[in-house]
């Protein structure tokens, strides 16, 4: 599929504020629309892409700002991260985990020094390094929560 957003920007409005928010800005088909992204949720500001897009490309182009939201490093897709312990005992620890990055399921194994193994497909084959970088720093922040 190709891309159907272009010119995306995004920045953080009112913040430290209890209305904080990011706001996005896009072209689609040389028209400009305005969204904010709440709590994990798009909401358009007028004029809606809904009233020139049908339903499926909507679906489409929502779908493409939530993955240029991650690689802006506003969205953490690693809230949705499952874990569960390998291999427990005195000598070290071992948990997989999983998690979905742009529709696809990845797994790895993260040891009791930090260190991150990923399964195939690895992500690095099929991301950018820096999306991977910023995925990893969360993946290690969310173990070492899970392990507190």
């Amino acid at each position: 599929m190709f891309p159907l957003v272009d010119d995306f920007k995004v920045e953080p409005v009112f913040e430290d504020r209890q209305h904080e928010r990011h706001q996005f800005k896009l072209v689609i088909d040389g028209r400009n629309y305005k969204g904010d992204y709440i709590d994990g949720e798009i909401q358009w500001l007028n004029p809606h892409p809904k009233q020139d897009v049908g339903e499926d490309e909507l679906k489409a182009v929502e779908a493409e700002v939530h993955e240029l939201l991650g690689e802006h490093g506003v969205r953490d897709e690693t809230d949705d991260i499952e874990v569960e312990p390998m291999l427990n005992n005195q000598a070290r620890q071992l948990h997989m985990f999983k998690l979905k990055i742009q529709g696809e399921e990845f797994k790895g194994i993260f040891r009791d020094n930090g260190e991150i193994e990923w399964f195939h497909p690895k992500p690095r084959r099929k991301l950018k390094d820096e999306r991977v970088e910023k995925v990893e720093e969360k993946v290690q922040e969310k173990m070492k929560e899970h392990l507190e």
